[in-house]
């Protein structure tokens, strides 16, 4: 996996960190480990692939590739991903996606797990000696998945996307307290998510699907439509 050197300072997305896409309510941060794929893994040299599972927070990028430069330290460290998420924040999502993309890497949606412990219909999709049992990837998520060079959505695995949105939260002129307000995209986000997303060589007809759901609903996404917006092969 190649290096990352640096995150950008301010955003490159005209997003303003304010929009969040999330599946379901907020959930732990995501977190960042490695899995062997080989059964023999020493101190010098372990063939290892990368696990990333949970809520995409603002501070989901640093943390990534923070964990990258301390694992490019030993060698071994293969170009793979295993991606779990509810959804998060869609700002720190195209962060990631474009670290992932300029990595080089493959993102597999899925929890790994040791082969001798599966079905052989999914062993397909696993790496060396590793298996994957399908996750999911909602909302925000999904543009994670797009930054990937080579995506893999194994059968069984559920891809949800829907409106983006945020909740503000403002002090009540009234004196009542704190009012919360549903705020919505605009046409300088979409745009700046389109970009990416041609950047990156994903699909744009799947933004317009996207932003034509509701933000309190989930359109999970066929295996039609998985291939047909270019989302990732059963396997690797």
């Amino acid at each position: 996996m190649r290096s990352l050197s640096s995150l950008p300072g301010r955003s490159p997305f005209g997003l303003a960190g304010l929009f969040s896409l999330m599946m379901v309510g907020p959930g732990l941060a995501m977190e960042f480990a490695t899995i062997p794929v080989d059964s023999t893994c020493n101190a010098s040299e372990c063939r290892r692939a990368v696990i990333a599972e949970g809520e995409i927070t603002r501070e989901a990028p640093a943390k990534f590739a923070a964990f990258l430069r301390q694992e490019l330290q030993r060698p071994g460290l293969h170009a793979i991903v295993f991606l779990n998420s509810p959804g998060g924040n869609v700002e720190s999502a195209l962060q990631l996606g474009s670290l992932i993309h300029d990595a080089g890497a493959a993102v597999v949606i899925g929890r790994p797990t040791l082969l001798d412990a599966q079905r052989p219909a999914r062993r397909r999709a696993g790496f060396g000696q590793v298996g994957v049992v399908p996750g999911h990837c909602a909302s925000a998520c999904v543009y994670v998945l797009m930054g990937a060079k080579k995506r893999v959505v194994p059968e069984g695995a559920r891809l949800g996307v829907h409106r983006m949105s945020a909740r503000m939260w403002r002090a009540d002129p009234a004196g009542g307290g704190i009012q919360g307000e549903r705020i919505y995209a605009g046409s300088s986000e979409v745009n700046a998510l389109r970009q990416y997303v041609s950047r990156v060589g994903g699909s744009q007809d799947l933004i317009s699907l996207a932003e034509s759901v509701p933000h309190d609903q989930i359109r999970i996404l066929s295996s039609n439509e998985v291939r047909r917006f270019r989302l990732g092969a059963p396997s690797l």
